[in-house]
């Protein structure tokens, strides 16, 4: 048994790998660009870790992300004849209200799992099971984050095809979220947005708890798509444009130091490409991204223009935003503030999130006591 924990963020563009010692400290991290196939990218990328390692890697811990997650939500009650031990029912509770989702979705997997209320006896609310107390009755309201089981066959095939086994996997903006808002402790509304290469994902927080979650099919790689077709350049070129523009700030100053052919400025000058219409471009699909990433929720068509709520955004996408750019997002939040990760504290939220609390009941329902008949019957037609 290997005395190390290895988490693979599987992306559009990349994967991330991180090494984690006992102690959870980082002893390794890597990326690979995936090239040609995912199968071959993963090969190249376990197996310059384990050079490193000496050792085998046979078992991880995967992180992945897409636009087809959705999120649903339960609330489940029983009520009891006499006074009942909390924790002798809590977990059952949950099973319950797993077990009936699955039976309902059943061409989808549940990944995440986020108990948003407990109440007992009607009126008393708990933030968690701490104590053994007696009740009559118990409402949880539970949250679920699923995904379809044709997709995560596939991933799960092009491990074994690399000889290793998914311990569990999760999806990776959740992770990045529930860990990041940690550091942001807040009674109030909390409003995030995730962007990746191709897939963007909205959430809203409210006293911790979970209380909207979409994904949307729309992301950076779209911006530097739409920079290519409207200005006519290469889509290397426009994405490369796309990343220096915004790392400037002040356009003024790549105009003056455009002399130099490398500048990709240069070829927006000769061309008569005004900055102001690039501006323009990126401004239009991020305005878009926000948009039909968070705004179908009614906590942000609620709020009041005049309060200070900040608008985090995180991801590879978090990049293109400037304080130069008149997002219309602008007149509702207060603040636009880029949450600044790296490849290694991706993982590093995986691996929390795969030690914390909140993922117990998904890595116990796998290893859940022998199924009915019943059970038995309806997983073998739900395949």
């Amino acid at each position: 048994m290997n005395n190390f924990e290895a988490v693979i963020d599987v992306g559009s563009k990349n994967l991330k790998l991180g090494i984690f010692n006992n102690e959870d400290k980082s002893i390794y991290s890597s990326k690979q660009k995936i090239n040609d196939t995912l199968e071959k990218s993963l090969n190249i990328l376990v197996r310059d870790a384990e050079k490193y390692l000496s050792s085998h890697i046979d078992e991880v811990i995967v992180l992945y992300d897409s636009p087809k997650y959705y999120s649903l939500e339960i609330s489940i009650k029983k009520v009891f004849d006499y006074n009942t031990s909390i924790k002798k029912i809590y977990n059952d509770l949950i099973q319950e209200a797993h077990f009936l989702i699955s039976q309902n979705n059943f061409k989808d997997q549940i990944i995440h799992l986020i108990i948003n209320n407990i109440t007992v006896d009607e009126k008393k609310t708990l933030d968690k099971i701490t104590d053994d107390i007696k009740i009559k009755s118990l409402v949880l309201e539970i949250k679920f984050i699923c995904l379809n089981k044709i997709l995560i066959e596939n991933i799960t095939n092009k491990f074994k095809n690399n000889n290793l086994k998914i311990s569990n996997l999760y999806c990776t903006s959740y992770v990045k979220i529930h860990s990041y808002k940690k550091q942001l402790i807040s009674k109030d509304y909390l409003y995030f947005i995730d962007i990746g290469f191709e897939r963007s994902s909205g959430f809203i927080f409210n006293d911790s708890k979970i209380e909207f979650f979409k994904s949307i099919p729309i992301g950076g790689n779209n911006v530097t798509k739409d920079i290519s077709k409207i200005l006519k350049l290469s889509l290397e070129y426009s994405e490369d444009l796309k990343i220096k523009f915004n790392r400037s700030e002040n356009d003024i100053s790549f105009i003056k130091n455009s002399t130099d052919e490398t500048n990709p400025f240069s070829e927006t000058i000769e061309k008569n490409i005004s900055i102001d219409l690039l501006k323009q471009i990126i401004v239009a699909r991020l305005d878009e991204i926000i948009e039909l990433s968070i705004f179908d929720s009614m906590s942000v068509k609620n709020l009041n223009p005049l309060t200070k709520h900040k608008l985090i955004i995180t991801g590879g996408g978090s990049r293109l935003l400037s304080n130069n750019y008149n997002l219309s997002i602008k007149k509702i939040f207060a603040e636009l503030v880029s949450f600044d990760e790296n490849d290694s504290l991706v993982c590093e939220t995986g691996l929390n999130y795969h030690k914390s609390n909140e993922s117990f009941h998904i890595k116990t329902k796998e290893k859940s006591k022998k199924l009915g008949f019943f059970e038995k019957f309806f997983n073998l037609f739900s395949k």
